[in-house]
């Protein structure tokens, strides 16, 4: 019996330690806010605005941003992809929050997030991405009906156990890693200080404060993209006349409901936007400019063309990567639009933006934000 007994332990010794690993990694997706309620994270971080939330298993953009609009009701929203995320509320003198990657197809979604706030901003900031208006990209684009509620996105915390049990494997993370950064939630938060501020905007940790790597680098991919016509960078010689229906039926909403809509074409590092034209396989992109402008211009409403931004002294080191700007160029921008525009007036404080500026902490960064983990 004893030698039974002490078989069976030890073919059980193996399970045992399984079963302690299982439970300690059920502990960290705690820890980190993965396996946390999600609202109370938000109400966390309304109290704490140090607090950036970077989820890596439990993503719910399109509720956060949703949630949060309707939390702050702020005068001035803006409204796009994860290329308008780093507009930031420092850069305006009233109320602001920024929706930045709640939608990311064509403008019968942008129209859907619209319809699911429970109040009326006075202005909506419109990033109108450039590969929505090229047909080669869109047609996978899955239409909306006249609304659909956008709710919280459900996943079972086994299935992100797992998940990030195959990336603790793969050295994806480690103990020590996901502990670095422990004021912040969600694993991309704890382990790269990166992750959505409270205002929306998008922090970009590390990436931000790194000064020393070549710029050509970070663009290799998008080159690589642009070269093979792929992955956003499709080849378009028109622009879609489907997509420029759906943005209008978003401005003819918004213009009933008495809200100002600014859009622009977001900007491409300049290295990429030269790769671009010197392809001579993206003629959509002229079409696109000319048609936006026009059906702005239909609803008294303004657009502006950063798709090439080296006018306002911006170079590729001011870029997170070869489409991504950072809080920098979107706060040149920003100035831009109150200088060649009217809808902004009253709503930037130009002298505050200046400051910023010029007292910025690197081409990527306005201020230092390093979190002492």
């Amino acid at each position: 019996m004893r030698k039974f007994l002490c078989r069976l332990l030890l073919f059980l010794i193996p399970f045992y330690f399984v079963g302690v690993f299982l439970i300690v990694v059920y502990y960290i997706g705690y820890m980190t806010g993965e396996f946390r309620d999600f609202g109370r994270l938000m109400e966390e971080q309304r109290q704490d605005h140090t607090i950036f939330i970077g989820m890596g298993y439990h993503e719910q953009t399109a509720y956060y941003k949703l949630e949060n609009a309707n939390y702050y009701q702020a005068d001035v929203l803006v409204l796009g992809t994860s290329r308008v995320m780093q507009f930031e509320n420092d850069y305006f003198d009233t109320s602001f929050y920024n929706c930045g990657g709640a939608v990311g197809w064509n403008y019968d979604q942008y129209l859907n997030f619209v319809k699911n706030l429970n109040y009326t901003p006075k202005i909506i900031i419109l990033g109108l991405d450039q590969w929505v208006f090229n047909d080669t990209w869109n047609r996978q684009c899955i239409p909306y009906e006249s609304y659909e509620p956008i709710g919280m996105e459900q996943r079972s915390k086994i299935s992100m156990e797992w998940k990030m049990i195959e990336d603790f494997i793969n050295g994806k993370w480690d103990f020590q890693s996901i502990n670095r950064y422990p004021m912040n939630f969600g694993f991309n938060g704890r382990a790269k200080d990166t992750g959505y501020q409270w205002d929306g905007s998008y922090y970009y940790g590390t990436i931000y404060r790194e000064t020393d790597e070549k710029e050509e680098d970070r663009f290799t991919d998008t080159f690589k993209r642009i070269e093979d016509g792929r992955s956003r960078f499709e080849w378009g010689e028109h622009a879609d006349e489907k997509t420029c229906g759906h943005l209008e039926t978003f401005l003819r909403y918004c213009k009933g409901r008495g809200i100002q809509v600014i859009g622009f074409a977001p900007p491409f590092a300049p290295s990429v936007y030269d790769r671009i034209t010197a392809s001579g396989k993206y003629g959509y992109l002229d079409e696109m400019n000319a048609k936006c402008g026009e059906l702005f211009w239909k609803y008294g409403y303004e657009y502006f063309d950063y798709t090439n931004v080296s006018a306002l002294g911006v170079d590729d080191s001011y870029f997170v990567d070869g489409f991504h700007g950072s809080s920098v160029v979107y706060a040149c921008m920003t100035k831009d639009m109150v200088g060649q525009g009217r809808a902004l007036k009253g709503y930037v404080r130009e002298e505050k933006l200046e400051k910023l500026l010029g007292e910025r902490y690197n081409n990527k960064m306005l201020k230092d934000l390093i979190h002492k983990g």
